[in-house]
């Protein structure tokens, strides 16, 4: 039997045009950007406590919502060890881009030795067009006065700062 060659062209390989690939990047862009349009974006501006630490405590702040579409917050704020959410005084609120809202949690301590120390961000529920979710705020850190009346104490997170005044002032330990 003669050995016969057999011969197969061979077409090069078919590249991805460059407009190709440039439609497809901007099609994921569009996607990742409209479904990032309906999260919230919320900004904290500023935040105080009533810096007495009376009966209930206090601490106040304005959000802002940050975002291209309208947000409504439906929940802020949390209880924890020792410290009771009572309320949240200024909401719901419906924020458009660019507005602002003011928050007023107030608190009773519960257990003056049981408030949490560490890091303690007050967590808002956000509703917007995507759905409801979580965004945690940081609050600034206070001083820490337990030895009213002398005026200066170590820095301290937010709430420790607040339930100390509050136990100082009330007497509770």
């Amino acid at each position: 039997m003669p050995d016969e060659e057999v011969t197969v062209p061979v077409r090069p390989a078919r590249r991805l045009r460059p407009v190709a690939l440039v439609v497809a990047v901007l099609i994921l862009l569009v996607a990742w950007g409209g479904w990032r349009l309906g999260a919230p974006d919320l900004v904290q501006n500023g935040a105080a406590g009533d810096g007495y630490g009376w009966d209930p405590v206090r601490v106040s702040f304005s959000v802002t919502n940050d975002g291209l579409t309208n947000v409504t917050l439906v929940g802020v704020g949390r209880s924890g060890p020792g410290f009771e959410l009572q309320r949240a005084d200024g909401i719901p609120v419906l924020l458009p881009p660019g507005e602002s809202g003011r928050i007023t949690l107030v608190y009773r301590v519960t257990d003056c030795g049981r408030v949490p120390t560490g890091a303690w961000p007050v967590p808002v529920v956000a509703v917007t067009w995507r759905g409801e979710s979580t965004v945690y705020l940081d609050q600034p850190r206070q001083q820490r006065r337990d030895d009213l009346p002398e005026p200066q104490g170590p820095d301290v997170e937010w709430q420790e700062g607040l339930a100390a005044k509050n136990c100082a002032l009330t007497g509770r330990s």
